[in-house]
C-alpha cells in the first residue's frame, strides 16, 4: 500500500502566559491507504493536538501534512473527526443528525436511502426516529461514527471515542469498529491511552511521549484479527509497550 498521508516534521507551540510551551516536536510518520494506525501515549503527550492538526482544526508552527501529495492546511470533507463525546444535536432525531452534513448532496429520497444504509452499517436502523437523549452512550457514539461516514471521508480521525464507555460496551464497540473498518477500507488514525485497545485495533502503534510530545517508537502488530488479550504473544507485547511508557 502506498503512503498517501504524510505527517512531516510537525512542531507545535502553545502560548502560556508570556512564554511558549513546546507541545509537539518533529513528529514524522506516514500512513498507507486503508491502514488503521493507533497513536498511543499518556495524557499530555500531544496525541489529540496532532489529530487536530491533521484534521485542520489547529495550525502547526512548522512541518507539513500531505494528503495524496497535496498540502493540508484547513478542514475538509476528506477527513472525518470522531471525538470523545458523540456531540449529536439534541434537537435532531438520529437520522437527521446523520443527514445534517450531506443534505445538499442528495435529493430527499436518495438522502433517506443513504442515511438508512449508514444506520444499518452501525446497527442503528431501528432507532432512526430516536432523539439523542433516548440513546445509550454506545449507541450515541455509533451514531457519531455514522455521521462522520456520511461525507464518505478518505480518513477517519478518532479521538479516544470509547473512553467514556463501560468495559462491556467498549469491548463491543471495538469489535464493531474493526468490522466497520474491514468492510469500508477507510484509513483510520485512532488516538488512545489504553494499551489493550491499541493492540486490539492497530496494524501499527505509534508510541508517543510527553514534554514535549514526540514519537518514541513505531511498532507493527503481527497478530491477525480478531485478537485475544489472553494470548501469550499479546501479553508479551503488552508488557513491552507498558515498559516503553517509562521515561
Amino acid at each position: 500500500m502506498a503512503n498517501f498521508l504524510e505527517i512531516k516534521n510537525i512542531t507545535k507551540y502553545y502560548n502560556v502566559g508570556a512564554g511558549q510551551v513546546l507541545a509537539l516536536e518533529n513528529i514524522h510518520f506516514e500512513v498507507s491507504s486503508g491502514e488503521l494506525v493507533c497513536l498511543l501515549g499518556p495524557s499530555g503527550c500531544g496525541k489529540t493536538t496532532l489529530l487536530k492538526i491533521i484534521a485542520g482544526l489547529e495550525k502547526q508552527a512548522s512541518g507539513q501534512i500531505l494528503l495524496n501529495g497535496n498540502v493540508v492546511d484547513a478542514t475538509g470533507p476528506e477527513r472525518g473527526m470522531i471525538f470523545q463525546e458523540p456531540r449529536l444535536f439534541p434537537w435532531l432525531t438520529l437520522e437527521e443528525n446523520v443527514a445534517f452534513g450531506i443534505k445538499g448532496r442528495y435529493e430527499k429520497k436518495l438522502l433517506q436511502t443513504v442515511v438508512q444504509k449508514l444506520l444499518e452499517i452501525v446497527g442503528l436502523s431501528n432507532f432512526s426516529k430516536a432523539w439523542p437523549s433516548q440513546l445509550s452512550g454506545g449507541m450515541a457514539q455509533r451514531a457519531a461514527i455514522a455521521r462522520s461516514l456520511a461525507a464518505d471521508p478518505l480518513i477517519l480521525l478518532l479521538d479516544e471515542p470509547f473512553t467514556a464507555l463501560d468495559t462491556q460496551t467498549r469491548t463491543k464497540l471495538q469489535n464493531d469498529f474493526l468490522n466497520l473498518w474491514q468492510s469500508t477500507h477507510k484509513t483510520c488514525i485512532h488516538v488512545t491511552h489504553d494499551i489493550d485497545e491499541a493492540l486490539i485495533l492497530g496494524q501499527r502503534i505509534i508510541v508517543m511521549h510527553p514534554s514535549p510530545g514526540r514519537i518514541k517508537e513505531i511498532i507493527p502488530i503481527p497478530f491477525p484479527y480478531p485478537r485475544c488479550p489472553d494470548d501469550p504473544d499479546f501479553i508479551t507485547l503488552k508488557k513491552e509497550l507498558r515498559d516503553s511508557f517509562l521515561p
